[in-house]
């Protein structure tokens, strides 16, 4: 788990130099946006928790729950503002995992303490911007080698051009 989470910010951090620098701040089209994906600790899918979903300006724009299911799924409402932050509390525990969901186009996001560190490290820096993502990224990365991690490019899917902790 840890190693594929590696090589993943990598691939971010590379592909995403190649995208415009725009800033993350955009609103969603007409239609809904589906988002689904799975929750990991360090050892295993979660697959009991609570998730909220909250939209640049702190609003609560949806939520669900997962009693069992190996995928979780939420559907944010037309004219979210973006970027979203996931918060995923597992059951039993207090400390939540995040995940950033930059644009409506993005339909996968699993939600990790990997994604974590980076929605962290981004707003300590100022915001979900794509500058502050990258940092959060690369420091994501520092943090993973320091406790071990190495890379692979097993279990990769979707565009991390796209999505700054879109890796799955």
């Amino acid at each position: 788990m840890k190693s594929n989470s590696i090589l993943l910010l990598a691939t971010t951090l590379t592909l995403g130099a190649c995208g415009d620098n725009a800033s993350t701040t955009a609103v969603s089209k007409a239609t809904e946006a589906h988002i689904s994906g799975v929750m990991l600790d360090e050892e295993a899918p979660i697959t009991h928790a609570r998730i909220e979903a909250h939209d640049r300006n702190g609003k609560r724009v949806a939520g669900t729950v997962m009693n069992g299911e190996e995928r979780y799924a939420i559907t944010l409402p037309p004219g979210t503002a973006y970027p979203v932050i996931l918060t995923a509390t597992p059951d039993g525990q207090s400390t939540a995992l995040k995940a950033a969901i930059t644009s409506d186009l993005v339909a996968e996001q699993d939600i990790s303490s990997v994604t974590t560190i980076v929605v962290d490290t981004a707003l300590s820096l100022g915001g979900l911007t794509e500058a502050n993502l990258a940092k959060a990224a690369r420091a994501a990365i520092s943090q993973r080698r320091t406790s071990g991690g190495f890379g692979s490019s097993s279990g990769f899917k979707g565009d991390p051009t796209k999505q700054y902790g879109g890796w799955h």
